[in-house]
């Protein structure tokens, strides 16, 4: 049987997605297994589960040219073929958290005089993060399952957090983020910061 994926709480989520959110990118939560190495080959790509509005032929271009990468080659009929690789993608919330954030606050309340005027002769600013806000998210799934002859051989799953439900936003990014654990055994979660090139289009996966 493949591992299951360890479970990550909302505030985790919203951890290790961090300040990616100020550059076009974002942390993946990788969990591959293998039970033994396996010879890359043809395969047959199937889905499970209904689309719900992902646009198929884009997606399923995208994890072809990501296998292909890897060794993998497609093939459209399934007899004959080395591997059938199924692919799961899913999309839960909206989940909600309390965050805080910090802001600034004057230095010159809390001391032994009237406020204003200069203190010790500098400004400086002091943060604290008492605010909080409440923050929706949602978090999306992408899972690939192996099998040759029905016998499963290597399951890589996984897990972004994003602001909207749009199932054609962020697949990019979960799969760049498994692509290095495909046929492998990732031993336990692992965090993969993906960015996007703005400029090439080109996704980067570098380990956290």
């Amino acid at each position: 049987m493949f591992k299951k994926l360890a479970y990550l709480s909302p505030l985790a989520l919203l951890m290790f997605q961090g300040c990616t959110s100020l550059i076009d990118g974002h942390m993946v939560a990788v969990d591959s297994f293998a039970p033994k190495m396996v010879p890359a080959g043809t395969y047959y790509l199937s889905s499970k589960g209904p689309e719900a509005g992902l646009q198929k032929q884009t997606f399923e271009n995208s994890l072809q040219n990501m296998l292909a990468s890897k060794g993998y080659t497609r093939t459209f009929v399934n007899k004959g073929a080395n591997y059938n690789i199924v692919y799961d993608y899913t999309v839960t919330g909206p989940f909600t958290t309390e965050e805080s954030f910090p802001a600034p606050v004057n230095e010159w309340w809390g001391v032994e005089q009237t406020y204003g005027g200069v203190h010790n002769g500098m400004f400086e600013e002091a943060w604290y993060s008492d605010n909080t806000q409440f923050v929706n998210y949602f978090v999306k799934a992408l899972s690939l399952s192996a099998y040759a002859n029905s016998i499963p051989v290597w399951q890589v799953k996984g897990h972004v957090q994003a602001e909207t439900p749009d199932l054609n936003q962020d697949y990019r990014y979960l799969i760049s983020g498994i692509s290095d654990y495909i046929d492998q055994s990732s031993g336990k979660v692992v965090y993969i910061n993906v960015v996007k090139n703005s400029k090439t289009g080109d996704y980067t996966a570098t380990k956290w």
